[in-house]
């Protein structure tokens, strides 16, 4: 494996918390969308050795075929890598491995039916990536679920309406909002609750989703904690992972 520096070109800071960004695109760079990479930082003036480098995952949010690697990031205060992030801007230098990785792909899903990608915070980073894609190729609906704290940090909604008008899927497309802690009800999103407690409770249904394995494929990526919540609730419905080379209903990744 080797490490390749890579120039920011682009850098945008929706708010205090989340920022998206893109670098060049190494040569010979691959990926399926889904997939993340090691980004990050050189902590000497004249990195060598895996140890000069602070990298940490992070989900692609760019189509294979464009030029750049795009994330999206949110700040950990505490964290050791993303308040460096935040103090960067176009033109700076980061570092890239050259190897893609990650499961979580629509090929691991049985063909058909609706395809509802979960995402919690920044995890919706590797669903903008499946959705430039045309993920309608594999399903026939695609509906995008981003659970975040505050209406605030759910910023990437014209990227998608983007990419799915290109693809002329506008009619074949839904974005869906929740929020768990917005101040504002005329702000909070169409689910106001945690995503796995309004499965249970059949929120989703009241939106005219039929829950099942034989109707609906999942995808799930976010912090721990959702993803174990959620790959509960699913499996209580019947939702099962690939094994081997059987396809399953739903897929998850972790982001950290």
């Amino acid at each position: 494996m080797s490490i390749h520096a890579v120039t920011i070109t682009e850098l945008e800071h929706h708010n205090d918390r989340v920022m998206f960004f893109s670098v060049t695109k190494p040569e010979g760079f691959h990926f399926q969308p889904g997939q993340f990479v090691r980004c990050g930082v050189a902590l000497v003036s004249d990195p060598k050795n895996e140890e000069d480098f602070l990298m940490r995952p992070y989900s692609i949010a760019s189509h294979p075929q464009e030029n750049r690697i795009s994330f999206y990031v949110a700040r950990v205060l505490d964290g050791a890598l993303t308040p460096k992030l935040f103090d960067l801007k176009v033109g700076d230098t980061l570092y890239l491995d050259d190897t893609a990785y990650g499961l979580m792909l629509p090929s691991r899903l049985e063909a058909g039916g609706t395809l509802i990608c979960f995402a919690s915070g920044t995890g919706l980073s590797a669903f903008l990536s499946i959705v430039k894609d045309n993920p309608w190729k594999r399903f026939d609906n695609v509906v995008v679920v981003h659970c975040a704290r505050c209406a605030k940090d759910i910023t990437l909604t014209d990227a998608f309406s983007q990419a799915v008008h290109e693809q002329g899927r506008d009619v074949n497309f839904r974005f869906i909002a929740a929020t768990t802690r917005e101040p504002d009800p005329t702000q909070c999103g169409e689910i106001n609750k945690r995503v796995p407690q309004a499965i249970v409770d059949g929120d989703f249904e009241k939106m005219g989703f039929t829950l099942t394995p034989q109707w609906v494929r999942a995808m799930i990526c976010g912090n721990p904690a959702f993803v174990d919540s959620m790959k509960k609730v699913l499996k209580d419905r019947g939702f099962t992972a690939p094994r081997g080379e059987k396809l399953g209903t739903y897929v998850a990744e972790n982001f950290w």
